[in-house]
């Protein structure tokens, strides 16, 4: 049998998911008892984040796995992954468009990234001086898209959540 754990390298995914706020406890209580139900012994971490609700919990578990012996590398990019978990939150309609450039540029901000944080908050102005328009949000959605490359990163985004959206358990 496959070892039903995730790798590090998923677990990246997760943790970014969490960190973004696309994902909360209502998926990831399912997610791991899911796994924990195919082991014969479940390591810490993982049954804190089946049975922890507060984020700050369930990222220190996941954390605690990511970065122990032995010590992997994470993804390349992840700043761009957690862009696109961001646009997921605005495609759901839980953000509006000026808050998910505020909060990209925002992030963008603390992160190393090739992704300017100039260019969110240069398209939230151009929306904001539109006065929040239904044709600028258009327009300036258009532009950002095509400037910053978010696609790849969206369809990587939707790929890693939709387990995850498939197990959500409704509160």
């Amino acid at each position: 049998m496959k070892n039903p754990i995730p790798s590090k390298q998923d677990c990246c995914y997760v943790l970014e998911m969490l960190e973004s706020k696309l994902i909360d406890f209502t998926y990831i209580h399912p997610w791991a008892d899911k796994i924990i139900n195919e082991l014969d012994y479940a390591p810490p971490w993982l049954g804190d984040l089946a049975t922890k609700k507060y984020r700050g919990d369930q990222t220190k578990a996941l954390r605690e796995y990511i970065y122990s012996e032995p010590f992997e590398a994470g993804p390349d990019e992840m700043e761009k992954f957690h862009v696109a978990c961001l646009w997921l939150r605005y495609e759901r309609r839980e953000i509006s468009w000026a808050t998910f450039l505020e909060m990209t540029g925002d992030f963008l901000d603390g992160a190393d990234s090739n992704w300017h944080c100039g260019i969110p908050y240069h398209y939230h102005n151009i929306y904001a001086s539109a006065y929040f328009t239904v044709k600028s949000e258009k327009q300036t959605k258009k532009r950002f898209l095509a400037e910053l490359n978010l696609q790849p990163w969206i369809a990587m985004a939707k790929e890693k959540f939709e387990p995850f959206k498939n197990m959500r358990m409704l509160i």
